[in-house]
């Protein structure tokens, strides 16, 4: 029974070990500039697509100027999040699919899901 266990959590670990080697990380997705300032870096990096077409800004909320606009199912890497004063979640990161990969700025959080599209 105690060689079962041991052999069972040996395998998991490989299992793990492999899952982890090959899943992105947040330093994977770093880039040279730093978070702005108003990122609450407390919060954990999350992987997340776009539910409807949506402004990439250059920061927190409707009032800064659009980047680019990303279509619905557009992958996007936020690293942190912003909240504005009237309350409105934002995320700051990456784009990951798409015509604009590679391209960073604050999306919506309302017009944002978690996991991969593509």
């Amino acid at each position: 029974m105690t060689r079962r266990l041991h052999s069972a959590a040996a395998a998991a670990a490989a299992v793990l070990a492999t899952l982890t080697a090959a899943a992105p990380t947040p330093q994977a997705h770093a880039a040279a500039t730093a978070r702005p300032k108003t990122c609450n870096t407390n919060a954990a990096p999350a992987q997340l697509h776009t539910t409807d077409p949506v402004h990439l800004r250059a920061g927190r909320g409707t009032g800064h100027r659009s980047l680019a606009v990303l279509a619905k199912g557009t992958d996007f890497y936020a690293e942190c999040w912003g909240v504005t004063a009237r309350g409105v979640w934002w995320a700051y990161g990456v784009v990951e699919s798409g015509a604009r990969t590679g391209r960073r700025g604050w999306v919506s959080g309302d017009l944002l899901a978690a996991g991969y599209r593509h």
